[in-house]
């Protein structure tokens, strides 16, 4: 007689945690970047983010790093836009 036994990984909390929000950030419908906290593996509060327009994401970096990437977020996403607006420009003249 043989026995039949699925295995299915286990997952730490924090582990599951991260996954579950790293979902709900990629699933969410807003234009604004997604941001979290969560624990390094030394148990330390550290910050993840996600941004939908551009697919680029952080984890576990420090409140400062992350203050850095959302600025160079936004700086980059400003720029973009008034280059495609000088784009249009040109079509219109």
């Amino acid at each position: 007689m043989s026995v039949h036994t699925a295995y299915w990984p286990t997952l730490s909390w924090p582990t599951m945690t991260r996954l579950w929000q790293s979902l709900l950030a990629h699933l969410e419908m807003s234009e604004e970047p997604r941001v979290w906290r969560g624990l390094d593996q030394a148990g330390n509060p550290a910050w993840n983010a996600y941004d939908p327009v551009t697919g680029q994401s952080v984890r576990l970096v420090s409140e400062a790093e992350l203050r850095t990437w959302l600025e160079d977020l936004h700086y980059h996403e400003q720029r973009f836009a008034e280059a495609r607006q000088a784009d249009l420009k040109l079509l219109w003249h």
